[in-house]
């Protein structure tokens, strides 16, 4: 029982803290390309339209993996009582980061065209 609470708890970290960022990118979304804040890829900093679309959308994106990670990872921790279920959570989260970035990624290549 005592690794299910660290491992709900890693979940409701990682979550909300992708959640957190989300609304930040989407309040205060960056007004010119740079290389300290927002989504930075070589595509999305081509152009400030693409740049504006790519944190748009990655904000979006970022928001429902919070909600998934949060989920997710409570289910596993709740399912599966090893020390290795942490393990599961940090994949999990790596997992919906290059997932987000796919997506993403994606929808400024037609963008682009």
């Amino acid at each position: 029982m005592e690794f299910a609470i660290i491992n709900i708890g890693l979940s409701l970290v990682i979550g909300i803290i992708f959640i957190l960022s989300a609304v930040i990118l989407e309040k205060y979304p960056p007004t010119d390309i740079n290389a300290v804040f927002g989504y930075r890829t070589r595509r999305s900093m081509k152009n400030i339209d693409l740049w504006n679309a790519g944190n748009k959308y990655s904000a979006e994106i970022m928001k429902k993996n919070g909600y998934y990670v949060i989920v997710i990872g409570s289910v596993i921790s709740l399912l599966f009582k090893s020390p290795f279920t942490m393990f599961a959570i940090v994949v999990l989260m790596i997992g919906l980061i290059i997932y987000m970035i796919i997506k993403v990624e994606k929808k400024l290549k037609v963008l682009e065209e």
